[in-house]
């Protein structure tokens, strides 16, 4: 679990370098999951002996493919285009937070003191992000808002996938949002101007390293770790996610931390604590 959301606070930083290099944000997203499918099928059919798919299935495993990895990434690719790495992970580090949030409005859940003070927390970390990135530009700050929406869209992908983490192992899961997410990429890929042929070996690298490691084998070692571990227990180290990409951010891409994204994250990092501690001790 550690290795996993090392791997994926650094994908920021792969993705930030691999558009810098000439990826456009969809033909990014395109590639990346070109290769994650080429990687996820085979290792499914190895370890799972088959790769079926229920009739009845197959609509919400389109959408969850649609929204998991289509809209997310149209989302995050742009945000994180505009925006620092920093800001994009303290942001979408607030993803539990919204989800809880969620499943308050829809399932009428009542919500604890201290689930509703994390939320107060998380929120106002959230806010004093945005507000960092106001001061840094108006690119910026769009910046910011793409990776917002990529967080609204996460938690509904998160509703939308319930049903059929029942039926299908995560990897079974993955392999197949890879595949039904190749046909809604296409299209926007191809709308953007990419010129592929100019992109220096670097950016293919970056765009490798984001599909093998951090979409294929981090999302096979994370579904066994989940075996191992309650859903609790694995959120804890979501909150690694950020803080390598702010360490990598800075040490890597040379962006700059100001003191409003410092105590936003530190706000949006210590909310998850304290709402994963109150979980703990229910």
């Amino acid at each position: 679990m550690v290795f996993v959301n090392v791997m994926w606070g650094l994908s920021f930083i792969a993705s930030k370098h691999a558009m810098n290099a000439g990826f456009t944000p969809m033909m990014l997203a395109l590639f990346r999951y070109i290769v994650a499918s080429a990687c996820l099928v085979p290792i499914t059919l190895i370890t799972e002996k088959r790769l079926t798919l229920r009739r009845q299935d197959i609509i919400p495993m389109i959408l969850s493919g649609l929204t998991g990895i289509t809209f997310y990434y149209f989302f995050e690719y742009n945000g994180i285009q505009r925006t620092s790495t920093v800001n994009a992970s303290l942001i979408l580090a607030a993803i539990p937070i919204l989800t809880m949030l969620a499943e308050a409005v829809v399932y009428r859940t009542r919500l604890r003191p201290a689930q509703i003070v994390g939320s107060v927390i998380s929120m106002v970390g959230v806010g004093l992000i945005l507000f960092s990135g106001s001061n840094e530009g108006q690119a910026s700050i769009v910046g910011d808002l793409f990776i917002l929406g990529a967080s609204v869209v996460w938690v509904l992908y998160i509703f939308i996938s319930r049903k059929l983490r029942g039926q299908y192992t995560s990897l079974g899961m993955n392999s197949w949002q890879a595949l039904t997410a190749l046909v809604t990429l296409l299209p926007l890929a191809v709308t953007e101007e990419c010129n592929l042929a100019a992109i220096p070996w670097d950016g293919w690298a970056a765009m490798a390293v984001l599909a093998v490691i951090c979409s294929a084998w981090c999302y096979y070692l994370y579904g066994n770790a989940l075996y191992e571990m309650s859903p609790l227990a694995s959120a804890i180290f979501i909150n690694l996610i950020p803080l390598t990409t702010m360490i990598g951010g800075v040490a890597l891409l040379g962006e700059t931390l100001t003191w409003l994204t410092v105590l936003g994250g530190a706000l949006v990092i210590g909310s998850i604590f304290l709402v994963n501690m109150t979980e703990k001790k229910a």
